[in-house]
């Protein structure tokens, strides 16, 4: 069976990877190699940096200031 990716089939400017908000506020990224439109709507899985798998360091630091704060 040959599936092909339904935007790619309608010649859609689209994005493959998914894209990484992170919570410092205003800095994205992709997990495609070579992506450099970080729009959102290009990009059909967008998930925030404290679901990457090993974590991030700012949602490390974020969670820390919440802690403070409380």
């Amino acid at each position: 069976m040959n599936m092909e990716c339904a935007f790619c089939a309608g010649e859609l400017d689209h994005c493959h990877g998914t894209l990484v908000v992170h919570v410092d506020g205003g800095f994205t990224e992709c997990s495609e190699d070579g992506c450099v439109d970080l729009d959102f709507l290009r990009h059909t899985l967008t998930i925030d940096c404290f679901d990457v798998d090993g974590g991030c360091s700012c949602a490390e630091m974020a969670a820390e200031l919440l802690l403070r704060a409380s």
